[in-house]
Parts: C-alpha cells; sequence; structure tokens
C-alpha cells in the first residue's frame, strides 16, 4: 500500500483527535491557525486542491479519496487536516511526497 507509514499515522492521529475532516472544517481550521498540516487526495478535485494549496501550509498528497477516508476511519474523504505539530512533523517526514 502507498504510503502506508504516512497513513498509519495519520490514522493514529485521528484517534488521538487531532485530525479535522471535510472542506468546511478544514477550512475553518485553517483560517483560525488550527491546522499544522493539509493532506490532500490526489483525485480530489482540482478547486479544492489548488484552493488548499494556497493557504500557506505544508501539504501532502495521499493516493485517493478512499484510502485518505479509510486511514480516518470515514467512508472517503478529499482534504483533511492535523492539528497537532508533533503528528504534523511525522506524517510530512514520513514519505517523499511533500509539496
Amino acid at each position: 500500500m502507498q504510503n502506508s507509514k504516512r497513513l498509519r499515522m495519520l490514522g493514529m492521529a485521528m484517534r488521538a483527535g487531532k485530525v479535522i475532516t471535510g472542506i468546511d472544517l478544514c477550512e475553518k481550521a485553517v483560517s483560525t491557525k488550527k491546522a499544522k498540516l493539509i493532506i490532500l487526495a490526489e483525485d480530489a478535485a482540482q478547486a479544492t486542491i489548488k484552493n488548499f494549496k494556497n493557504k500557506g501550509l505544508p501539504v501532502v498528497f495521499v493516493k485517493d479519496k478512499f484510502e485518505l477516508g479509510k486511514s480516518v476511519g470515514k467512508e472517503y474523504r478529499s482534504v483533511c487536516v492535523v492539528c497537532d505539530a508533533g503528528f504534523a512533523k511525522v506524517i510530512q517526514e514520513s514519505e517523499d511526497t511533500i509539496c
């Protein structure tokens, strides 16, 4: 599985209550400066990708919406944000696909 360590860490962060999912909630977390890292699915809508890439935060991509959703215990997700600097750092460093 692509990004397996990254996705395991994302799942741990979710269980710790440090991940927000869903476009509206993620935008709110970014605007209130709670978000430390943005995680996008490669098959998310281009408008969503463009919007979140321009937020001034590190962005990490995963294979697709279903893989991202599965890692956080949901059916599928286009975007998640990590709200903990420690988890964000580990997730960023776990793979080479960082933007």
